[in-house]
């Protein structure tokens, strides 16, 4: 995803380049606010927020990082099924 910079003092200069950021984030890019040299905010798109925010919380969740840890490494092993009819049929040898 490309970012672009703005400068804070640019938005408060010229307030009407708040719509230009606005476009740029509308079209799924990252505007990143900058004063004095320091990012100090970003602008982003609501659903990169919301992907972003299920990261967080899919790795905050110790058990669930557990699983993809382990799915990864069934996955390298080998140890996988492929297709709706080899998952039916393994779920029925379970049964």
């Amino acid at each position: 995803m490309l970012a672009r910079d703005m400068s804070v003092e640019e938005l408060i200069t010229h307030p009407d380049r708040l719509g230009t950021a606005l476009n740029v984030v509308a079209h799924g890019r990252v505007v990143k606010l900058v004063s004095h040299g320091n990012r100090i905010a970003a602008i982003v798109p609501a659903d990169l927020l919301e992907e972003l925010q299920e990261t967080v919380d899919v790795l905050s969740d110790s058990e669930a990082v557990q699983n993809l840890v382990e799915g990864r490494q069934a996955v390298a092993r080998g140890d996988v099924v492929r297709g709706a009819r080899a998952v039916r049929d393994l779920l029925n040898e379970r049964q």
